[in-house]
């Protein structure tokens, strides 16, 4: 499983730093662990997730987001 941290990010940086760890997830095949600052928005990468049929866990409290890899 990888890990990515994006605490050090805000908006709009944060959101693109998500999308490269998941693409670097995509292309191991493999789960990706994000950790954010719970203070930061996470809707957008909610929405981008829910919009491609990701699976994936949110807990906002904790700042962690996890996503598992899509299964062809």
């Amino acid at each position: 499983m990888l890990t990515v941290d994006l605490r050090d990010y805000k908006c709009p940086q944060q959101f693109i730093q998500f999308k490269l760890g998941l693409n670097k997830a995509i292309s191991a095949q493999q789960a990706v662990t994000f950790t954010f600052n719970a203070a930061e928005a996470t809707d957008d990468m909610q929405r981008f997730l829910e919009k491609h049929h990701y699976h994936f866990k949110i807990d906002l409290e904790l700042g962690v987001l996890t996503v598992e890899p899509i299964r062809v």
